[in-house]
């Protein structure tokens, strides 16, 4: 066959149309993709940040090309996507709100899911607080690509303790400093429900964490934040037993190992020692000596399905005066675990358990004292020292397991409850109840089985209008009969103006004695007003 000049031409323009044909436009597996095509910031403009690996100060959740790959939601044929990414977990977070250009509501979402729409410009709203204070950006929708919104808001993550360092259901206003601008009411948990507390999301800024129902311009009761642009801060609240909020700040147990990507352990210790000598108009001097020691120990482990925490905590203080022995007046020693299992984003069991103890004997100076018991009544001679109390006992134990539900988690309307089983012990050996300045009472043994339930309800009416709901209840021996309210709180609030609030707290109990009511109850009606230059 003879060679033709035009043989080598024509094997190039096949070539060729093999290699292009492959890259059509119009092929649909450009339709689902995992990085998005524009990034857009709340300031609604776009911007080149690297938001594929962005990832912020203590987030929880991973960086947002992991979340962008977790996932499950897929573009589909004729769609695109919005991705607002997390800080912690979805369901933490406030719900997300899209908005036409009409102003017609569209869809809604949450953060760390991708949200299906239809192409072109929509408004964004997110964030905490009512709707006129929430978090707004533009955004630009295109087919079979994911517009991510850049991270450059705050999150803050709010536990509330109490002296003991043990978590209470604690309740504290959240108020923006620059403009006085209250966010409304938050709520931490018993540790039992650590994973449930919500993440507020939030503009940078100044930000003031109060006791429920304090005056803005307060000098008690609060604590100030500083919210910064892409991270998360987790702040303690320290409670006393009266409900003053005492101490708080940012969390200082820090990360310091990690056993895979999971386990995080956390050490806390300290001290101080002081020394007092006064001189009192009668010229007689004294002096004491005080020694304070803390320490707490943390192993937490905590993932999307998972969540467990095992704390120990020891605080002592100990004070010497003139001529009297050391003695410790404060003695205090808790080992707890808790451990969830997250089911789906409504259900999940939990179990846990406590052990409370002292190591120290607790004495008294009395040369007698009467010791009551069920049969007679004994009369002591202690020769000046009586020991009331030996070291370790008594020991009270605490078990519980149940499960939580969130029932709604829906902007308008926010609604869980949980319930379980949980029994309680008190173990004495060799110590006493005080009963009168040198009358003492043996200490029996005691051992309670019974069921609780809590409900927590949120309803936001209008951007204006707020109601929290609380009632907790508990059945001892998990008796119908034996069922007695402990808490039915009732909190409404209307913002009338940025600057002035209405409010209305109703509390009530139950009391299982024979009483005249038996069902207590407050009424508490407030103008909050604030104004500033």
């Amino acid at each position: 066959m003879p060679f033709s000049p035009l043989a080598p031409i024509l094997c190039l323009m096949l070539s060729a149309a093999a290699f292009a044909a492959p890259v059509l436009d119009a092929l649909p597996g450009d339709e689902v993709v995992s990085e998005p095509r524009a990034v857009v910031s709340p300031k609604s403009r776009t911007v080149a940040h690297p938001v594929d690996s962005a990832t912020g100060l203590n987030w929880i959740a991973p960086p947002v090309h992991e979340q962008l790959a977790r996932d499950p939601v897929l573009v589909t044929l004729g769609k695109g996507a919005l991705f607002v990414p997390t800080y912690s977990e979805p369901r933490r977070e406030p719900e997300l709100v899209i908005f036409d250009r009409s102003g017609d509501m569209v869809s809604t979402g949450q953060t760390g899911r991708r949200v299906l729409l239809d192409s072109g410009t929509y408004e964004v709203r997110f964030g905490s607080g009512v709707s006129a204070r929430r978090l707004r950006t533009t955004v630009r929708i295109d087919e079979g690509r994911t517009t991510t919104v850049y991270p450059d808001w705050g999150g803050l993550l709010v536990e509330t303790l109490n002296s003991k360092g043990e978590y209470v259901d604690g309740q504290y206003d959240l108020i923006r400093m620059e403009d006085w601008v209250n966010y409304g009411r938050g709520q931490g948990f018993k540790e039992e429900r650590l994973q449930d507390i919500d993440v507020w999301i939030l503009e940078p800024g100044l930000y003031r964490i109060s006791r429920v129902g304090e005056g803005y311009n307060s000098l008690r009761n609060y604590i100030t934040i500083q919210i910064n642009p892409g991270e998360m801060h987790s702040v303690e609240v320290v409670f006393d037993d009266a409900g003053n909020l005492i101490a708080g700040g940012v969390k200082s147990l820090n990360t310091r190992a990690r056993v895979g990507q999971y386990w995080t352990y956390g050490l806390r210790a300290g001290g101080n020692a002081s020394f007092t000598r006064v001189i009192d108009q009668a010229n007689l001097a004294t002096q004491s000596v005080l020694f304070s020691t803390d320490m707490r120990l943390r192993a937490r482990y905590d993932r999307a399905a998972f969540f467990g925490i095992t704390e120990l905590f020891l605080q002592n203080s100990f004070l010497k005066q003139d001529k009297e022995p050391l003695r410790p007046t404060q003695d205090f020693l808790q080992l707890r675990s808790t451990w969830v299992r997250r089911l789906n984003n409504w259900i999940g069991p939990y179990v846990r358990g406590q052990a409370s103890t002292h190591l120290f004997p607790a004495e008294v100076n009395l040369d007698t004292v009467f010791i009551v018991n069920a049969m007679d009544t004994t009369k002591v001679a202690t020769g000046g020292s009586f020991e009331w109390q030996p070291p370790l006992y008594p020991i009270n134990l605490a078990e519980g397991a149940g499960v939580n539900i969130e029932w709604l988690s829906r902007y308008e309307l926010e609604l869980s409850t949980q319930m379980g089983l949980a029994a309680r012990q008190e173990i004495s050996r060799g110590d006493y109840l005080a009963r009168a300045t040198n009358v003492y009472e043996r200490a029996p043994s005691l051992y309670t089985v019974g069921a609780e339930g809590v409900l927590n309800g949120k309803v936001r009416l209008s951007s204006r209008f707020t109601l929290d709901l609380r009632a907790e209840v508990f059945s001892e021996d998990a008796k119908i009969q034996n069922f007695q309210l402990e808490n039915l709180e009732a909190d409404f609030r209307f913002f009338l103006t940025q600057n002035i609030e209405v409010g209305y707290l109703f509390q009530m109990n139950e009391i299982t004695e024979d009483v005249a009511n038996r069902f207590p109850r407050t009424h508490a009606v407030s103008l909050r007003l604030s104004f500033n230059y």
